[in-house]
């Protein structure tokens, strides 16, 4: 690759999106067994002419997972779901599923999640047992049931008609940024007709706790071991998206959360509190969470309450705090809350508790997968285009080695 490619402006702003991304935004569900998908051969080379704008086109989600099914690339990684009968076994249609061990694949709880919580417990809904058509042109993935309570995710896929676009720009990271190989896609590469490409509506019936990723610890066991830590000087920091006119904030408690209880109807029952934390400018790429400025910028609002059976402090930030500077994107403050969850696991035989970060995602409230899913003759002219640009991409990966896909 010439010094002019690794030059160019928009490579810069991939190394800082890439590098830094929370894991909270980057992360997919992914499975323990994979085999490759196939490819579909000879499509790509269709042409269509020059299009500006993906044009919808009216159809039912389940169509979009019939035949051939849907393909999902992370980065140059390629995976396949679709429904592999059309008879239905108790309302479900069984679901398959090509994807790389380790990989992020299929579609995910939020905007990415490593496992969600049930009374306090971990469980990851990787694989769909199937999938149940509703009315109202949406599916629901029905996943195996845990802690006596089904888990399930709606889904609306919105199609449209890519022909004739550049394919490079479709390749994107699940906040909406686009990929290195996307990046180096030739600029002439374009989908050829036929091709379509769908977005991800979803929703949850009810509130659910989600943990982006397995490796985030508060180094508290409990909410009110959290708090209490953070009542002195130095504020928590919570994880941001980095951007060049980002400002992360700490949060520092006022004063610790006491457990409170009470009696309802002859039992003793831990009673809902809520109350205020400061929130600070804080300082970034130091090792400990530092303030920028003494006197806290503004307050934030948090609960303790159960969301399906687990303890969770969640908080309400004021509008004068950007979302992405606490995390989330803004197309998805309305979906998602901070907090943090009180996690049981066993160890070493124990059962233990840990507070891990955590998202909880409001009932009913839908969020846009930023990412694109493909059919089979888009997938064909992208496998042809990635490969092209194969040599330039694995330059770039051995310059910067722990850069994401």
């Amino acid at each position: 690759m010439s010094d002019s490619i690794l030059r160019r402006p928009f490579l810069k702003g991939i190394s800082i999106t890439l590098c830094g991304l929370p894991l909270a935004l980057s992360l997919a569900l992914s499975g323990c067994s994979a085999t490759p998908g196939s490819t579909a051969g000879g499509q790509a080379s269709i042409e269509a002419p020059a299009a500006k704008k993906p044009r919808p086109i009216v159809m039912p989600s389940a169509d979009a997972l019939r035949g051939e099914g849907l393909y999902y690339y992370d980065g140059d990684v390629r995976s396949r779901f679709w429904i592999t009968s059309r008879v239905s076994r108790n309302g479900l249609y069984p679901v398959g599923e090509d994807f790389r061990r380790g990989t992020p694949h299929g579609f995910t709880w939020g905007a990415g999640a490593a496992a969600i919580l049930r009374s306090g417990r971990s469980t990851e809904p990787q694989t769909p047992e199937g999938v149940e058509v509703k009315s109202g042109e949406h599916i629901v993935l029905k996943f195996r049931d845990f802690a006596g309570r089904p888990v399930r995710l709606n889904l609306k896929l919105e199609a449209y008609d890519i022909s004739g676009l550049p394919i490079g720009g479709y390749l994107r990271t699940r906040a909406g940024r686009q990929t290195p190989a996307g990046f180096f896609v030739d600029d002439a590469a374009r989908f050829p007709e036929g091709s379509v490409g769908y977005r991800s509506k979803l929703w949850v019936d009810e509130d659910e706790v989600i943990v982006p990723t397995k490796t985030a610890f508060t180094g508290s066991t409990t909410i009110e071991e959290f708090s209490k830590r953070f009542t002195k000087d130095i504020p928590y920091c919570l994880r941001y998206m980095p951007r060049k006119s980002a400002e992360p904030i700490g949060i520092r408690f006022e004063k610790p959360i006491a457990k409170k209880t009470e009696r309802v109807r002859g039992r003793t029952v831990e009673k809902g509190q809520s109350g205020e934390v400061e929130l600070y400018a804080v300082k970034k790429g130091t090792l400990f969470c530092a303030k920028a400025e003494p006197r806290p910028k503004a307050t934030a609002e948090w609960t303790v309450r159960y969301v399906q059976g687990t303890r969770v402090l969640e908080f309400d930030f004021p509008a004068s705090v950007r979302p992405e500077d606490y995390g989330v994107l803004a197309v998805h403050d309305r979906a998602l809350k901070v907090g943090f969850a009180e996690e049981r696991l066993r160890e070493r035989g124990r059962m233990v508790v840990k507070l891990r970060p955590a998202r909880i995602w409001k009932k009913g409230v839908v969020i846009e997968d930023q990412q694109w899913r493909f059919n089979a003759r888009a997938a064909a002219a992208i496998d042809e285009a990635l490969e092209a640009s194969a040599d330039k991409l694995a330059e770039w990966r051995r310059a910067h080695p722990r850069r994401r896909r």
